[in-house]
């Protein structure tokens, strides 16, 4: 059966409601493409649930870790978490990572509705399963779409290795390649079927839950017509097919046919691999199977897509933040990515726990470290992010806390010329680089908080494709947001400060002598906790587990 959601636009309630959820994450065996593997499932099952609510209720996740060997944090894709960014999910930047056999509770309001998901974003853990759908229905933007239904279907990348053997290759191969993909999913196995009627209309939530490939959609005999990107309303926008990369999410209305004598392939190709699924659209449960290969594929520039609430682009930016994109290999035969400056490590302290603690000093990039890639802007700037991709990969670059504007986007470094912005924008929260090409985005600096900005190819966040921008310190420290026992506990729990710079100096904060700065050995091994694993010693704020693999 297709992921069919339960609550339609016609049911939504105009009423917030109260959505508790209790979640022990937990190893699984699972074989969706055939391969039996350990997974990392909730509450012994997986795939793992679907996370379903109305724009404006409370989401209450009561979380527990029974991994044995890793630590873990989960991350709402999609929700800004305007006056909760100690809610966003983001192991030493928002909180500490919850250790084996801690618990943690995640609470906060389902403010942007629309197409979402959530998942780890602990050290690269999502692609071993820790990963669903968020859906937050608005009958304001789905009643008038006139659907019948609504249908979810995510695509993935699959590995049969488990993820913190994946980094460690990866990040100690010295520019080795990428780790081959070994599957492609469809919903979290090799197909699915989605049960139509003829003559009417359905709004298909298409997501890529994957860790490092892009994905092109197509549905044999319909056209699709593009009414949202990553959760943002837009103007109808028909096309014959799409790519979706990581992290991406688009809403499409389908209009389908008046006869029912046959059925049609749903086509998910694997971008650069020979792998693909194939599901249906079904008229009629007793029609042949289709099949066949899909047309060749039409490519859609998104940039020609415009937001349905007519937002113009904002005023020139007051913060110019330019980040360039280059590998370099490092002592020990490890291989980073660089975002900027630096390549990404996590502080010894939460990144926000350091902008609430640091005084007049938070304003100062300097306190929290530079391998967090700082940059602190303050309330009210219109600021833009460049990006000038010095690799021969795209990259789908994603903010937190954020959806933005996308202003510019071709080959070579950006050169200044502002000439060519559009007048309205495309609006959305994970846009892909060129290969050797520019982008540039904008926004406005109006969520205190500290939020991340990278790759959505986990491997390269393992990688160090990170950057941080620390949002209006000045205002949090004002508003002083509630941060509950549970997460100072975890950090008790693994000897993490809470207060102070990003080595835990609360006297001579300026002073980062004692920050890490420069990777280590245990920064090699994704979210596993590292004690015993071999030339290592656990280092930095890693916990002292186990290193083991995960068993179901």
């Amino acid at each position: 059966m297709s992921r069919f959601l339960v609550l339609l636009a016609a049911a939504s309630s105009v009423i917030a409601d109260t959505k508790t959820f209790n979640w022990d994450i937990t190893w699984v065996n699972a074989a969706p493409d055939g391969y039996t593997r350990p997974v990392i499932g909730v509450n012994n099952q997986w795939p793992c649930p679907t996370l379903e609510a109305n724009v404006g209720d409370e989401i209450i996740v009561n979380v527990k870790n029974s991994l044995g060997n890793q630590s873990t944090g989960l991350h709402w894709h999609g929700q800004w978490q305007k006056g909760t960014p100690h809610m966003d999910g983001t192991p030493q930047v928002a909180q500490c990572p919850i250790p084996d056999g801690e618990s943690f509770t995640y609470k906060y309001t389902a403010a942007q509705s629309g197409t979402h998901w959530w998942h780890s974003h602990a050290e690269a853990q999502y692609p071993d399963g820790i990963r669903a759908p968020m859906i937050v229905h608005d009958r304001s933007y789905e009643g008038p779409l006139g659907v019948a239904k609504q249908f979810v279907m995510t695509v993935s990348d699959w590995y049969h290795e488990q993820d913190p053997w994946i980094v460690h290759k990866l990040l100690t191969n010295s520019g080795g390649p990428p780790p081959e993909v070994d599957a492609s999913l469809m919903n979290d196995k090799q197909s699915d079927t989605f049960q139509v009627q003829p003559g009417k209309k359905y709004l298909f939530r298409f997501l890529s839950i994957s860790a490092f490939l892009a994905h092109s959609i197509k549905i044999d005999g319909h056209d699709m017509t593009i009414t949202a990107l990553d959760g943002v309303p837009c103007n109808p926008k028909t096309v014959d097919s799409l790519i979706i990369a990581p992290g991406q999410r688009y809403d499409v209305v389908i209009q389908t046919k008046r006869s029912t004598n046959r059925n049609y392939a749903i086509h998910s190709k694997l971008m650069g691999t020979r792998f693909s699924n194939t599901g249906v659209l079904s008229y009629n449960p007793r029609n042949a199977a289709p099949g066949g290969l899909p047309d060749p594929i039409v490519l859609l520039d998104d940039m020609s897509i415009t937001p349905k609430d007519g937002q113009k682009r904002l005023p020139p930016s007051d913060h110019k933040i330019t980040m360039d994109v280059t590998y370099r290999d490092l002592p020990g035969n490890m291989r980073r990515i660089y975002l900027g400056n630096d390549t990404y490590l996590k502080a010894d302290v939460p990144t926000l726990y350091t902008a609430l603690t640091t005084g007049n000093a938070a304003l100062n990039p300097i306190v929290y470290g530079s391998a967090v890639n700082p940059s602190v802007i303050r309330s009210g700037e219109t600021v833009d992010i460049i990006v000038n991709n010095k690799d021969e990969f795209a990259h789908p670059m994603h903010l937190h806390g954020h959806v933005f504007q996308v202003l510019a986007r071709g080959p070579g470094d950006w050169n200044g010329d502002e000439s060519q912005f559009p007048e309205t924008p495309m609006k959305r929260d994970t846009v892909t680089t060129i290969p050797g090409g520019h982008l540039v985005i904008r926004f406005t600096a109006d969520n205190p908080g500290a939020w991340l900005f990278h790759c959505h190819m986990e491997w390269h966040v393992a990688a160090g494709m990170v950057a941080t921008i620390i949002e209006s310190p000045d205002l949090l420290q004002q508003a002083r947001p509630y941060i509950p026992g549970d997460h100072y506990a975890i950090c008790r729990d693994k000897r993490i400060p809470t207060q102070g710079n990003c080595a835990g100096k609360t006297r001579n904060v300026l002073d980062t002598r004692d920050c890490h700065n420069e990777p280590e050995y245990s920064d090699t091994w994704g979210a596993l906790e590292v004690e015993d694993v071999p030339g290592g010693s656990g280092g930095g704020h890693k916990s002292r587990g186990r290193g083991r693999r995960g068993r179901a």
